[in-house]
């Protein structure tokens, strides 16, 4: 029996500690161009060249990122896309809520609009935003921006094709400011950052 014991606390630990890695960005050249990848997920993430500002990448409309990411030709890959809200959240740190195994329940198999609010401990509890009013960004990026130091600048709202299925034409976005989760149209003239990745 102890012996039983014993060995489903080792295996509980080693769940544990499997579901707790932490994913390490770096910048590679691939094909003689700057590319983001992950030490935990087998995506390729699109960085700019900081040498050449014709890479830097602007607030758009949703129909106008997914169509940047869509016809992007960068380190000769042109399989670029927008990333869904799940691979948007492996890019946040320093707010655990919204971190990939956090508190927030917004990711592809919880995409209604309550998603937003479940697992609230009270009215004020806010799972998929940092509600904090002291008007500091204190994450560990520049500028206090929630990602890692790898992505430089650029800390804003991104997109992601993560449709809410209970309402038409509005996607989730994701804003490493404060950060928070929340709900954008697709057809309005409201902007945000295009991070495209693709799949290596």
């Amino acid at each position: 029996m102890k012996k039983l014991s014993m060995v489903a606390l080792l295996l509980s630990l080693f769940v544990m500690s499997c579901s707790e890695a932490v994913n390490v960005y770096e910048i590679e050249i691939v094909n003689g161009y700057p590319v983001v990848t992950g030490s935990e997920n087998d995506l390729m993430w699109y960085i700019d060249d900081p040498d050449n500002p014709t890479t830097r990448i602007n607030l758009m409309t949703f129909s106008n990122a997914t169509e940047y990411c869509r016809n992007m030709d960068h380190s000769d890959f042109n399989d670029w896309r927008l990333p869904t809200i799940t691979e948007l959240r492996t890019l946040v740190a320093g707010f655990r809520d919204i971190e990939p195994d956090g508190r927030c329940r917004v990711r592809e198999d919880c995409l209604h609009k309550i998603c937003l609010f479940r697992g609230q401990k009270s009215e004020d509890d806010y799972p998929c935003s940092n509600k904090s009013d002291d008007g500091e960004f204190n994450g560990p990026g520049p500028g206090g921006c929630y990602f890692d130091d790898v992505w430089r600048e650029y800390c804003g709202r991104y997109w992601s094709t993560s449709e809410v299925t209970d309402s038409e034409n509005q996607v989730f976005q994701l804003d490493f400011t404060k950060p928070s989760i929340f709900i954008s149209g697709k057809e309005s003239s409201f902007v945000g950052f295009p991070r495209c990745v693709r799949n290596r």
